[in-house]
């Protein structure tokens, strides 16, 4: 009988691909069109990567326990309706209150998984259609600023200096992650409970703790998108955030995280938030299609999972 062979694991860091792909995909859109790197495209692609970085870091804290969640497209949206219904009534408290909110519905879908003991897609599946469905009983309508609530907006769509809020936004939702993800005792439970949860639990780590923890910061990540989102477009409905279950998993695994867990982490997410940004832009402005852009997408999606998954955790695919 022939000796079966163990795939290796691909023999260049997937960060490195991802930075490699980032460049390339600049150069091409580049030379598609002259305009791309204007002041003007550049601010334009900055303003919808804080978004993607925001979701993104969020999904990446459950992927990298070996999980998903399927409902941060909901939490942006019941979030999206909350912020505008609040904004009128509690004024900049409103920020605090779609945080906690946000927060809370990580918690529940972490509670949800770990101590029902259900696989977080069919979890998750199943809050995304809960939240969802509360923002629609909230508003089926779209709901618009209020008229004396504008200006508190500016935290997020005004400027400091030359500097876009919604940047400073997002470079300190990426430090506080970031800050847990390297130095806190979570963020390593977080990668060693992906990468070996059995080893995990033997070594007395927490592992129903760590994992709510992830999926709470899931909630804040999908919250501050939810925000933002609102914010740039003046108004929150309950299917705001429906395009960003996808986007938010293809940032994460585009920028090199592994699907199975344990490798890649907030920088990776970084990255694949600025290739999809680029992508999202770059496609537009050289004249692909939505469909086009969907079909390059998925593409992109199966090469980057092909390349990041670790064959070695999973003993069937199926």
């Amino acid at each position: 009988m022939p000796r079966a062979h163990a795939l290796r694991p691909f023999p260049i860091r997937p960060i490195t691909i991802s930075v490699a792909m980032l460049v390339a995909l600049v150069a091409i859109f580049t030379i598609g069109n002259g305009s791309f790197l204007s002041p003007y495209n550049i601010t334009t692609i900055l303003n919808a990567v804080v978004i993607l970085l925001a979701v993104g870091l969020g999904q990446a804290c459950v992927i990298l326990t070996g999980g998903i969640d399927l409902s941060v497209g909901s939490i942006m949206s019941l979030v999206s309706v909350v912020f505008m219904i609040a904004l009128g009534r509690l004024g900049a408290a409103a920020y605090g209150v779609v945080l906690v909110l946000g927060v809370a519905a990580g918690l529940l879908n972490g509670l949800v998984v770990s101590k029902l003991r259900i696989p977080s897609f069919i979890a998750t599946l199943g809050t995304q259609g809960l939240l969802v469905s509360i923002a629609y009983m909230l508003s089926a309508e779209p709901l618009s600023v209020p008229a004396d609530a504008y200006q508190l907006l500016d935290l997020v769509n005004g400027k400091v200096g030359p500097v876009q809020a919604v940047w400073i936004v997002g470079a300190a939702l990426f430090a506080i992650y970031f800050v847990m993800q390297r130095y806190t005792p979570l963020g390593r439970q977080i990668l060693y409970i992906g990468a070996n949860e059995r080893m995990s639990w033997l070594a007395g780590l927490d592992i129903d703790r760590a994992r709510i923890l992830a999926f709470g910061f899931a909630g804040l990540g999908a919250a501050v998108a939810g925000i933002v989102l609102s914010a740039s477009l003046y108004s929150g409905y309950p299917s705001i955030g429906a395009a960003y279950v996808l986007n938010s998993i293809a940032v994460v695994v585009v920028g090199g995280t592994a699907m199975t867990g344990g490798a890649g982490g907030v920088v990776n997410t970084l990255v694949g938030a600025l290739i999809m940004g680029v992508i999202g832009n770059g496609l537009t402005v050289i004249g692909v299609d939505v469909y086009g852009q969907q079909v390059f997408l998925g593409i992109l999606i199966i090469v980057a999972v092909a390349i990041t998954f670790d064959r070695g955790k999973v003993a069937v695919i199926k």
